[in-house]
């Protein structure tokens, strides 16, 4: 299953990027997050409804890190394809 999520809140210079990356490794979660220039975050998640709910649990709130997330927004694309996304990782900017 693939997923787009838009997390809203204090998530940008505060190491969110990096703690989303390491939340993916533990669930086993393909893709890519990024910073947008309206001070979101963009993540594209890619594995189990299982492995995905975890990942989402996880990367809500996790005060011992620094950020404060208010609101994440959940879009379901289905599945994509095995060459999509190979591991996960932190992209350039996207600019608005």
């Amino acid at each position: 299953m693939k997923v787009t999520m838009t997390v809203h809140g204090i998530v940008q210079g505060v190491g969110y990027r990096n703690l989303v990356r390491e939340v993916a490794a533990r669930h086993g979660i393909a893709g890519s997050v990024r910073n947008v220039s309206d001070g979101s975050v963009e993540i594209v998640a890619v594995g189990t409804s299982e492995s995905l709910e975890g990942f989402e649990r996880e990367i809500k709130v996790n005060e011992r890190y620094g950020p404060q997330v208010m609101h994440v927004e959940r879009k379901e694309h289905g599945t994509a394809s095995d060459s999509e996304y190979k591991g996960f990782r932190i992209e350039k900017d996207k600019r608005l």
